[in-house]
C-alpha cells in the first residue's frame, strides 16, 4: 500500500515524461542546459506546498442550543447526522446564527471545510421555522459565483431532507430549490407556480430573475407593501468578486435589494480567502474585510460583523523546545499508534505548532501559510540535528500515520494537504553567438546586463535543430516577444539558424519539389529561400561579413524549411505542427495527462481513491475540457488496439485492407463493442451494418506521405463519432 507521497511522486514523474517527449534537441551543449533546468523542475514543477489542517475549536450542539432557546427543537431535528446524532457547531459557525437571531448582518471568513453553508443554513431554516411565510415568494436568496457550488449546496439539503423525513416521518418543513441554467423547464414551471421560501441560484441566473416575466413570482416587488420581501441575501465565496466583475455583481446586489428586500434583510457574505497581507493584525484583517463587504452589499459593516475562524491545538503539551525534540528524536521509538498518546507525542506537536498554527497578540490562533515540503524538512531537520534527507522520511511517515489515524471525535489525528503547482515555464534563450559559447536563460529577459540580446529558441520536429524567433525592425533584430509585436507596422517576424562549425546550409540543398524540371524555383518558394546573413550579439545585422559578426541564415515570415534534415512545409501548415517549444505542452493538454495519471497512479498505488474532482472558470473551458478527454481516450484507445494489432501479425505489417479487422479485434479483446464505436452501431435486427461499419472503420486510418520523410500510418479516431476532418499521425 502506497501513501500520498508515493502517489504525489509516481504522478509527476509520469508527468515529466510526457513534457520531455515534446522536446528533440540536436546540439549536446543546448541539451544538456535544457536537461538540466527538467532535472531542477522549480520553473514547472515546483516542490509541492505542504499545509496542515487546523482544528476549529467547539461549541454547543444544536440540541444544545434548543435547551437554551437559541434554536428552535424542530430545527434541531433537521440539523442531525445519518445515525441521528446532534450537530457539534464550531465555534464561527454558533457566532453567526447569534448574529442572525439578533438580526445583524454578517460575514464568515474561514478554511475550506470549515463549514461554512452551515453558517447561514442553519439561522435561515430556523427564522423561517419561527416565522412561518405568509406569502409564496422567496424568502431567502443564496447566490454562488458556480453552479458546482449550487449543485454540491443543494444535494447537502436534499441528504438533510431525506434522514429527517426517514428519522420523523413527517414532511420537511422547509420548501428550497436550485435555479441555474441547468434546471429542466418543467421543474421551472413548478417553482414558478409555488416559489420555495430558499433558492440556490448563481449571479447570472440573479440577474434574469428581475428581468424575466415568468420568474416575477421568486421575487415580487415589495414597492406596495404587499408582500414580505426578502429576509436574507446570502453570497458564497465573497473573494471571487473582484474587478469589473465584482462591480457588476455589486450593482446586481443593488437592484434585487430595491426591488425585493425585506425590512429587516439580513446580508450574510463568507469567504475561504478575504486577508489584506500576512502581517495583518486581527483587528486590521476585519476592518478590511468590512469595507469590502460595505461597498459590495450597500450596506454598513463594521469589523464586529466580521465573524473569523477560532483555531485550537490539536495536540496536547504545547510546542516542543528543540532539546524536547531532540531527545524524543534520539530513542528513536515509532510514533504511538494510540491517538491520545500521538498527540502528545513532540514530533507531532512540533509539526502542528511549527507548520500548521501560529498564536496571535491577542492570544488567538491563526493558520500557518502552506510551506514547501522540503523547506520543512529543512526546518525540522535544523531543529532536530538530523540529516535533509532523514528528516522528509520522518516528515511523511508523521503525515501519513496521523492522517490515517482517527480520533474518538472522528477527527484524523493529523490533517494535512499537498498543493502542487504545474506551470507551463517559459521558453529556453540563447545570445546570439557561436553554439560553443552562447549563454543560455529562462529568465523571461530579452537582453544581458552587457547588451547582448537573449532570444527565444525552437526546434525542428524532425531532427531537433535549434532556430531564434525574431522580429526585424529598423535594420536590427529583437527577440520575439508576443504576437501583438510582431503585427505592429513595419516588424517582420523571422527565423534565424546560426552556422555551426559541424555542418553548413547552401542552396544546392533546396528540396526538389521547391524546383521545375530545369532546377528553376518554382513561384510559392521563391520568397522562402533563407537568405545567409551576419549577425552580432547585440541584433545588429548585415548582408555582408563584417568582424565581430557571425554567420547566420535566415528565413522571413514563416518558418519553412528545416536546414539540417530538409523537412518542409507550406502556408497551411501551423507553427506548432513546425517546430516545438519547451513548455508546449498546452494547458487542455496538460490537464488531461495530469488528470489521467493521477487516477492511474491512485488504483496502482493504492494510496487513494481513484477519484477526480476539478473546477474551471467558466462552462466553455469545462466542455472543451469534457470533449478533450474524450477525445484522448478514443486516441489512445485506437494506438493501443492498433499496437497489439501490429504485434501479433506476420512480421509486425498490416496490409491497409487488414487493418479495420485487426483493430476492431483488439478493440473487442480489450471489452470494447462495435456499438460503442460504430457510427451506426448494429442491433440483433441490423447485423447487416458490420461490414458497413467495418468499411467505416478502415476509412479512419490510411496511409499518408509526409514530405521530407518516410509514408506514415495516419488515422482520424474523432470521425469514428464526428467525421472529424484532420488526421492525427501517428
Amino acid at each position: 500500500m502506497g501513501t500520498i507521497f508515493d502517489l504525489h511522486e509516481e504522478s509527476l514523474r509520469a508527468y515529466q515524461q510526457f513534457t520531455r517527449s515534446f522536446i528533440r534537441i540536436a546540439d549536446e551543449r543546448l541539451r544538456k542546459e535544457v536537461e538540466k533546468l527538467l532535472e531542477e523542475g522549480e520553473s514547472f514543477w515546483p516542490a509541492p506546498l505542504l499545509q496542515i489542517s487546523p482544528s476549529y475549536k467547539r461549541g454547543a450542539t444544536v440540541d444544545e442550543l434548543a435547551e437554551k432557546g437559541i434554536l428552535l427543537r424542530e430545527t434541531a431535528q433537521i440539523f442531525r447526522t445519518a445515525k441521528g446524532h446532534p450537530y457539534r457547531l464550531y465555534q464561527h459557525q454558533e457566532e453567526a446564527l447569534r448574529k442572525a437571531r439578533a438580526q445583524k448582518s454578517y460575514i464568515l471568513t474561514s478554511g475550506t471545510g470549515s463549514g461554512k453553508s452551515l453558517a447561514y443554513f442553519l439561522p435561515i431554516t430556523d427564522n423561517l421555522l419561527r416565522q412561518p411565510s405568509t406569502g409564496h415568494h422567496t424568502l431567502a436568496l443564496i447566490v454562488y459565483p458556480m453552479n458546482a457550488l449550487v449543485n454540491s449546496q443543494y444535494n447537502s439539503l436534499l441528504v438533510l431532507k431525506k434522514h429527517y423525513e426517514e428519522r420523523t416521518g413527517r414532511p420537511f418543513p422547509v420548501t428550497f430549490a436550485r435555479y441555474t441554467g441547468e434546471t429542466p423547464e418543467e421543474e421551472r414551471e413548478k417553482w414558478r407556480r409555488v416559489p420555495p421560501q430558499i433558492l440556490l441560484t448563481n449571479y447570472v441566473m440573479g440577474e434574469l430573475l428581475l428581468v424575466r416575466p415568468e420568474d416575477g413570482a421568486f421575487l415580487p416587488s415589495v414597492e406596495r407593501g404587499q408582500v414580505e420581501g426578502l429576509r436574507f441575501l446570502v453570497f458564497d465565496e465573497l473573494h471571487v468578486y473582484r474587478g469589473r466583475q465584482g462591480a457588476d455583481v455589486a450593482m446586481l446586489v443593488r437592484r434585487l435589494k430595491e426591488r425585493a428586500a425585506g425590512e429587516n434583510l439580513i446580508h450574510i457574505g463568507t469567504s475561504a480567502t478575504m486577508v489584506s497581507h500576512p502581517t495583518a493584525t486581527p483587528r486590521e484583517r476585519r476592518e478590511t474585510v468590512a469595507r469590502f463587504a460595505a461597498e459590495f452589499f450597500g450596506h454598513p459593516f463594521t469589523e464586529e460583523d466580521i465573524i473569523e475562524e477560532t483555531l485550537e491545538p490539536l495536540t496536547e503539551g504545547g510546542e516542543p523546545s528543540p532539546e524536547e525534540l531532540r531527545e524524543a528524536l534520539r530513542q528513536g521509538k515509532a510514533l504511538p499508534r494510540e491517538g491520545e498518546a500521538f498527540r502528545r507525542h513532540s514530533l507531532i506537536r512540533w509539526i502542528e505548532y511549527r507548520l500548521g498554527i501560529e498564536q496571535q497578540e491577542e492570544g488567538r490562533f491563526r493558520r500557518r501559510v502552506p510551506v514547501a515540503l522540503s523547506e520543512a524538512a529543512s526546518l525540522l531537520a535544523q531543529e532536530a540535528d538530523l540529516s535533509p534527507e532523514s528528516a522528509q522520511n520522518l516528515l511523511q511517515k508523521a503525515l501519513v500515520q496521523g492522517a490515517s489515524l482517527i480520533l474518538p471525535d472522528g477527527r484524523p489525528a493529523l490533517a494535512f494537504k499537498l498543493h502542487q503547482f504545474i506551470s507551463q515555464g517559459r521558453a529556453i534563450q540563447a545570445t546570439l553567438e557561436p553554439p560553443e559559447t552562447r549563454v543560455f536563460s529562462q529568465a523571461g529577459m530579452f537582453q544581458t546586463e552587457d547588451g547582448k540580446i537573449l532570444a527565444p529558441l525552437k526546434f525542428c520536429r524532425f531532427c531537433g535543430q535549434e532556430y531564434y524567433h525574431l522580429l526585424k525592425k529598423d535594420h536590427r533584430l529583437f527577440p520575439y516577444p508576443s504576437v501583438e509585436a510582431a503585427e505592429e507596422e513595419g516588424v517582420q517576424e523571422v527565423y534565424l539558424c546560426i552556422s555551426s562549425p559541424e555542418w553548413d546550409w547552401s542552396q544546392d540543398m533546396l528540396p526538389d519539389d521547391w524546383q521545375d524540371e530545369e532546377g528553376r524555383l518554382k513561384d510559392p518558394w521563391k520568397k522562402r529561400v533563407p537568405q545567409k546573413i551576419w549577425v552580432a550579439p547585440d541584433g545588429r545585422y548585415a548582408k555582408t561579413p563584417t568582424d565581430g559578426y557571425i554567420q547566420a541564415w535566415c528565413q522571413e515570415g514563416n518558418f519553412y524549411l528545416c536546414l539540417r534534415c530538409g523537412q518542409y512545409y507550406d502556408e497551411r501548415a501551423r507553427d506548432f505542427a513546425r517546430l516545438s517549444t519547451l513548455s508546449m505542452e498546452a494547458r487542455t493538454n496538460a490537464t488531461t495527462i495530469l488528470a489521467t495519471t493521477l487516477l492511474q497512479k491512485a488504483a496502482a498505488t493504492g494510496a487513494a481513491q481513484p477519484k477526480l474532482l476539478t473546477f474551471t472558470d467558466n462552462r466553455q473551458d469545462a466542455s472543451l475540457q469534457a470533449g478533450h478527454f474524450n477525445d484522448f481516450v478514443q486516441v489512445v484507445a485506437l494506438r493501443a488496439a492498433l499496437y497489439q494489432a501490429l504485434l501479433r501479425s506476420p512480421e509486425g505489417k498490416l496490409h491497409s485492407e487488414e487493418v479495420a479487422e485487426a483493430v476492431l479485434k483488439a478493440l473487442q479483446e480489450a471489452g470494447i463493442t462495435l456499438q460503442q464505436i460504430a457510427k451506426n452501431p448494429p442491433s440483433a435486427s441490423r447485423t447487416h451494418q458490420r461490414p458497413e461499419n467495418l468499411e467505416y472503420l478502415s476509412t479512419a486510418f490510411r496511409v499518408s506521405p509526409v514530405r521530407g520523410s518516410a509514408p506514415r500510418l495516419a488515422y482520424r479516431p474523432a470521425q469514428l463519432r464526428r467525421g472529424g476532418p484532420a488526421p492525427n499521425r501517428v
